[in-house]
């Protein structure tokens, strides 16, 4: 064999080997960083916070579809933050976590107006609500009033689901075992107690001059106030602020009369609102100071004729009066309120 032909083969014999070794030491390292991602893997818990149930090929909503229906009316910042991918998770299991019983009880007073008073949930409020203005009659708020104030709100950080999936998902109380199901929720838990009182509440007999629904997702929101108030509308709503003593600092300014939406965030475990389009009824702005200086613009709803109410509302028992007479309360920060503007012709 010539010389030549020995140099080939000895380099072609090197060249097998590097090749071979640098293959082995490659499927070696994959193997390990397997093996280590699988472990960590495992170790992971299971989060709280479902970040969605979307189907891939369906997006969440934009605010795409509110410049299509109300193209001349801003979009409030409570929906804005509901709007935002990553703000909140689509779907929440612990929804049903609230830090101050009190401000549930009176959620639902402000909602329900059907609701008779209980001893035990004024005891609640006022321990957790000491000296707090909950109702006001019409005459009491002018420049130099001075009151205690807490805006809450809903606790539910949640977010909207395209309208798809939202009216796929079951929401009556005869389907609630199948909701259950679906969010992966015990019966007995305090998650499955809310929804079936959430649920209950939309399906309430409507009062005398009142239409209310249950609104699933921002385009049935949209809808359902679009077709009662027309678009030439606004939406607002209260700004946060917290609770302390405020003192009324200007006039209050009357933004709409006679009719209105007011949309209400539910504890569920995506966004839903309860909005009720309620006849005779005032929405005022009250412009406000606090304590330490804060300066606030709160949205106030004025029902002006209580007489379909229940005798037992809460509202007669703090404002020590009978049905019938305007009551008056602040929304919270996450409601939205709807009022057709003056200044030109609704459409509808």
């Amino acid at each position: 064999m010539s010389l030549a032909n020995s140099c080939a083969l000895l380099l072609l014999f090197f060249l097998t080997l590097s090749l071979f070794i640098t293959c082995s030491t490659a499927a070696t390292t994959i193997g390990v960083t397997h093996t280590t991602v699988a472990v960590a893997a495992d170790n992971v818990p299971l989060p709280k916070k479902v970040t969605t149930f979307l189907p891939s090929d369906i997006s969440p909503p934009t605010e795409k579809y509110w410049s299509s229906r109300l193209p001349n009316t801003p979009l409030p910042k409570a929906l804005r933050y509901l709007l935002q991918p990553g703000h909140y998770h689509s779907i929440n299991r612990e929804f049903a976590n609230e830090n101050v019983s009190a401000a549930v009880i009176l959620r639902a007073y402000r909602i329900r107006y059907r609701i008779s008073y209980k001893r035990d949930d004024k005891k609640s409020l006022n321990s957790a609500l000491p000296d707090s203005t909950i109702f006001y009659q019409y005459d009491d708020l002018h420049p130099g009033k001075k009151m205690k104030v807490l805006f809450t709100e809903s606790g539910t950080k949640v977010s909207f689901l395209p309208r798809q999936v939202a009216e796929s998902i079951p929401f009556s109380s005869d389907k609630v075992p199948e909701i259950l199901k679906y969010f992966k929720l015990e019966v007995n838990s305090k998650e499955a107690q809310v929804i079936r009182e959430e649920i209950g509440g939309c399906e309430e007999p409507n009062m005398e001059g009142e239409e209310k629904y249950c609104a699933t997702s921002l385009e049935s929101l949209i809808d359902f106030s679009v077709e009662r108030l027309g678009q030439n509308v606004r939406v607002l709503s209260t700004e946060a602020g917290e609770k302390q003593e405020y003192t009324v600092s200007a006039a209050v300014r009357m933004i709409g009369d006679h009719k209105a939406a007011v949309c209400h965030k539910m504890r569920y475990p995506y966004a839903v609102h309860y909005c009720h389009v309620i006849a005779d009824t005032e929405v005022d702005e009250v412009p406000l100071v606090g304590a330490d200086g804060t300066k606030v613009k709160a949205v106030t709803v004025c029902h002006l004729n209580t007489s379909a109410w229940s005798p037992d509302h809460i509202a007669f028992q703090v404002l020590k009066i009978k049905p019938g007479p305007a009551v008056c309360h602040f929304l919270d920060s996450d409601t939205l309120v709807w009022v057709p503007k003056k200044d030109k012709k609704m459409t509808p």
